[in-house]
């Protein structure tokens, strides 16, 4: 997620640039197509295509900022519910127990975030701009290390055992109910702490759940390529319309200068909206580990340090800093 002031023009230009040169090669098609064979379509048309495509960007933009929306709430919640575990845990439970509890917490957070980074065949990481941007300007954690890795740094080797399981994120929130269940039937804690714990684990399973669904189900791709295929178009006929709007300019300046300007007029309009385009579609995917995504790991490394400075620990992770604004 990026959280400078803004991007800067020159790394926006450049991650779109594609957009920019298919927009140049098809506006000096149309003035060379008019020049030479009068060719052009009526204005009209472009106007009527423009305000269609104007419409349905709009509704999948708002979709696609819903979604990210939906997935940063999910770990604020998550944020909380660590929290209120760390709490309970510190005051009612002896020590060992609680840090047993709190890292097997650790070890879901983590067993999660490496789930939910996995790459899928809808996702727009694998595309040459977005891999680009990221080689250049920033890493993500899940990069660099592993989730065995990590689970054997949190649970030794019944974290690596863990690890090696299908679904590793539900396993340890099946050992968490399943330490809790132990906790109550030793008269450990009392009721209404089990049930404090019960429901922290329940929102656990909430939360993990709704990222799970919005990692799992893409954008319905008929409307994405439905969007995607009318903005190609609207911006390839672009140039063809504005040409002969352009070249009657020629009764004020110099016709051969006036019929030109339909090249850098339409380049302008027609990036805009691809850009537009491409910006939906890359922020419709808030897990992938793009520079518009859910900052996961910087998230988890915060309530990693909350928790085990609950516990009393002295020797902390340092946090995850943003770099170049990104934060991930």
């Amino acid at each position: 997620m990026h959280v400078g002031r803004s991007y800067r023009l020159v790394d926006f230009a450049v991650w779109s640039r594609r957009s920019v040169i298919w927009m140049t090669i098809v506006s000096v098609a149309a003035v060379l197509a008019y020049i030479f064979a009068g060719f052009s379509v009526p204005w009209a048309v472009v106007l009527v295509l423009g305000t269609t495509v104007s419409l349905v960007s709009g509704f999948k933009n708002s979709q696609v900022l819903s979604r990210s929306s939906e997935a940063l709430a999910a770990f604020s919640q998550i944020a909380s519910s660590s929290r209120i575990l760390a709490s309970v845990s510190c005051d009612f439970l002896a020590p060992d127990v609680a840090r047993q509890l709190l890292y097997r917490h650790l070890a879901w957070l983590t067993a999660l975030r490496f789930s939910l980074r996995r790459p899928m065949p809808w996702e727009t990481m694998s595309r040459g701009a977005n891999r680009e941007y990221r080689r250049r300007y920033y890493h993500i954690a899940e990069d660099l290390s592993s989730v065995e890795i990590e689970l054997k740094a949190l649970l030794g080797d019944d974290g690596v055992a863990v690890a090696r399981r299908d679904q590793p994120a539900l396993e340890l929130l099946h050992q968490q109910a399943q330490q809790f269940n132990a906790l109550l039937k030793a008269d450990t804690v009392p009721s209404s702490i089990y049930g404090e714990f019960m429901r922290v684990l329940r929102d656990c399973h909430d939360q993990q759940a709704k990222c799970d669904r919005i990692k799992n189900t893409p954008y319905p791709r008929q409307y994405a390529i439905v969007t995607t295929m009318f903005v190609w178009i609207f911006v390839t006929l672009l140039p063809f319309g504005a040409v002969p709007i352009f070249a009657a300019l020629g009764t004020s300046i110099p016709p051969v200068v006036a019929i030109w300007l339909t090249v850098p007029f339409s380049v302008l309009l027609g990036w805009i909206y691809l850009s537009l385009d491409q910006v939906g579609e890359s922020t419709s995917n808030p897990f992938e580990g793009g520079p518009n995504d859910v900052p996961m790991s910087q998230t988890c490394r915060d309530i990693e340090i909350e928790l085990r400075s609950r516990l009393g620990e002295t020797a902390l992770p340092p946090r995850l800093e943003p770099v170049n604004g990104i934060a991930t």
